[in-house]
């Protein structure tokens, strides 16, 4: 992991799945839900990713960023915390993510962005950086 600049962790316990798959998984399952509920789009997502969280999260993670954005993490989750309590509230189940409209919807999307003859260049891109 280190010659791809990569830092490896060592979990405290063993769970099902690497822990930045867990991670991205949580995104992936409440993104289902917003396209899935016509909140956003694919590239609506992609954006907030890319021009927003992705920005920050490549310097901070989220909970450095959540400690800086008041006076320490726990001033963070006592101004917040009640907010962010109510938000997790309206959060759908864990998406089976086998419902074929939305993974139409989502195909579609994607396809314009990157059509699949086009795969492969934007892999290269992707694995350049």
């Amino acid at each position: 992991m280190l010659e791809i600049k990569q830092k490896p962790v060592t979990l405290t316990r063993e769970v099902l799945g690497f822990a930045t798959n867990r991670i991205q998984y949580a995104i992936l399952n409440e993104v289902w839900h917003l396209i899935e509920n016509d909140v956003l789009t694919v590239a609506d997502v992609d954006a907030v990713m890319t021009q927003g969280l992705g920005l920050r999260y490549a310097f901070l993670g989220p909970l450095e960023t959540a400690h800086l954005n008041a006076n320490g993490i726990a001033d963070y989750v006592q101004r917040f915390g009640s907010e962010i309590w109510k938000v997790s509230q309206t959060y759908e189940p864990t998406p089976e993510m086998k419902d074929g409209k939305t993974l139409a919807k989502l195909s579609q999307q994607c396809e314009k962005i990157v059509p699949h003859e086009k795969l492969d260049e934007r892999r290269a891109q992707r694995d350049a950086f």
